[in-house]
């Protein structure tokens, strides 16, 4: 069988120019001759997609800047339902990680955070996600935190792997002085 390219030299039925199908043929040799470029390059262009979504239980939090965070993180499974259900995995590291972000912090600053003034009367501060106001110490605790989150994980332009989500963190007003 022979190798045939049609190069059409009158109108065709139903008012498609011959111009036109002469360019439908021309994109199909170009696409057919570049098949490998365009493979590789629609691949590089979701590399940098998530890779994986796993819930997770925050444990510690690690201030770096104003009213931002880095989350050590492990992966956490629903509790085993009797009869049946959901079974846990006895050893599952895929969802570890020490130095996840919260992207609501990402611009938060001393007086601004997730784009609200705390300054302003009445004044308020935040805490890690997870965390409960101690109203002994007046802090907010870094350790045993009780949130669980959807961490998504990907790769950053250097290849190296990035982990968030997405929560709120807790806000509490600071009582005006008496």
């Amino acid at each position: 069988m022979a190798w045939q390219n049609p190069i059409f030299q009158g109108n065709l039925y139903g008012g498609l120019t011959r111009f036109a199908m002469n360019g439908f043929a021309q994109t199909q040799r170009v696409a057919t001759a570049n098949a490998a470029g365009i493979k590789f390059a629609q691949g590089e262009a979701f590399a940098k997609a998530p890779t994986k979504s796993v819930l997770v239980s925050l444990n510690t939090a690690t201030l770096y800047s104003d009213n931002r965070w880095t989350y050590a993180v492990q992966i956490w499974f629903p509790t085993p339902i009797s009869g049946g259900g959901i079974v846990v995995p006895t050893i599952d590291k895929s969802g570890t990680y020490a130095a996840a972000i919260n992207l609501r912090e990402w611009y938060n600053t001393l007086n601004i955070v997730d784009g609200m003034n705390i300054s302003v009367s009445p004044a308020a501060t935040i805490g890690p996600v997870g965390s409960e106001y101690n109203i002994v110490t007046n802090t907010w605790p870094t350790t045993q935190l009780s949130a669980k989150v959807e961490l998504h994980v990907c790769h950053d332009s250097s290849g190296g792997v990035f982990a968030y989500f997405d929560r709120p963190n807790p806000v509490r007003c600071i009582p005006p002085e008496q």
